[in-house]
C-alpha cells in the first residue's frame, strides 16, 4: 500500500485543480468557437407567405441573424439598401416579382455599392436565373423552399464568399458594374412607377385611373411618361421591361 506524503498530496491536488481549470478553459474556448458574429438581413418578396416563411426559417435556424426589415416592394428594398442607416449585411431577394424583377433590384444596388451582399432566391429551377443573377451582381442563388441551403448560403455570403458556380464577390461585381448606368426602371417617378405596376397587372387606363384616384387623362399621362423614360414604343414593351421579362437592362 502506497502512503503519499503531504507534499505528494499537495502536488496531486494542484494537478487535479489545473486539469479541472484546463477543462473549463477548453470548454469555454469551444463555446467561443461556435459564437458567430451578428448578421443583419433584409428580405424582399412580393409574396407575403414567402416572406413569412423566410423570416421564420432564418429566425429559427440562424440564431446570429437579425432581420432588420422586410418588404414586398423592390423599389423600397433598393432605397433601404442604399441608405447606410438601413442597409443590411445581406439582402435576400426573390427573382420573380410583380413590381421590379429581382434582377433589376440586384443590378441597381450593385452599381451603387459593394456594401450589401445579395443572395437571390427563387421558386423556379436555379438554371432559369443563376446566370442572370450572377450577371446582375448577386453573390449566389438558392431555392426558396429549402431551409438548410438558405442558411448555409447566407452564412457563406455574409462572410464574403459566394454560393454557386459563376458568382462573384460583392466587391468584384461592384467593380464590374459600377461604371454602368442605373436601370431605366428607376428613372420613373413614384406615380409613374405606380401606374406601371398597375399596368403590369393587366389593368386598363380607366382601371388604373380608378386605382390611383385620378382622371383617365392623368393616368394616361403617367403611362406615356413612363413608356418614354423606359425607352420603348408601346405599353406591352414597357410592361416587359418593367417586370424584367425583357432583356433591355
Amino acid at each position: 500500500m502506497n502512503i503519499m506524503s503531504g507534499d505528494d498530496q499537495q502536488f496531486n491536488q494542484i494537478s487535479n485543480q489545473a486539469a479541472i481549470e484546463g477543462n473549463v478553459d477548453h470548454n469555454h474556448q469551444s463555446q467561443q468557437q461556435v459564437v458567430r458574429p451578428i448578421v443583419t438581413i433584409g428580405l424582399v418578396d412580393n409574396d407575403a407567405f414567402s416572406l413569412a416563411f423566410l423570416e421564420r426559417s432564418i429566425s429559427e435556424l440562424m440564431p446570429e441573424a437579425r432581420i432588420v426589415w422586410k418588404t414586398t416592394s423592390g423599389r423600397d428594398a433598393v432605397t433601404r439598401c442604399l441608405d447606410p442607416r438601413q442597409s443590411p449585411n445581406v439582402l435576400l431577394t426573390d427573382m420573380s416579382m410583380d413590381e421590379l424583377s429581382g434582377l433589376v433590384v440586384c443590378k441597381t444596388i450593385r452599381i451603387k455599392t459593394a456594401r450589401v451582399k445579395i443572395l437571390a432566391v427563387t421558386s423556379f429551377s436555379l438554371a432559369v436565373y443563376s446566370g442572370k443573377a450572377a450577371a446582375a451582381g448577386a453573390q449566389g442563388i438558392v431555392p426558396k423552399s429549402v431551409e438548410t441551403p438558405i442558411i448555409e448560403a447566407i452564412r457563406t455570403v455574409a462572410s464574403g464568399g459566394t454560393w454557386g458556380e459563376g458568382f462573384e464577390t460583392a466587391a468584384q461585381a461592384h467593380a464590374r458594374l459600377s461604371g454602368q448606368r442605373m436601370p431605366r426602371q428607376f428613372l420613373l417617378s413614384d406615380r409613374e412607377a405606380e401606374a406601371m405596376n398597375l399596368c403590369s397587372r393587366g389593368l386598363s387606363t380607366d382601371q388604373i385611373a380608378a386605382e390611383m384616384q385620378v382622371n383617365a387623362s392623368t393616368a394616361k399621362t403617367y403611362l406615356t411618361r413612363a413608356i418614354h423614360k423606359l425607352g420603348v414604343a408601346s405599353r406591352g414593351a414597357a410592361v416587359a421591361l418593367w417586370t424584367g421579362a425583357a432583356e433591355g437592362e
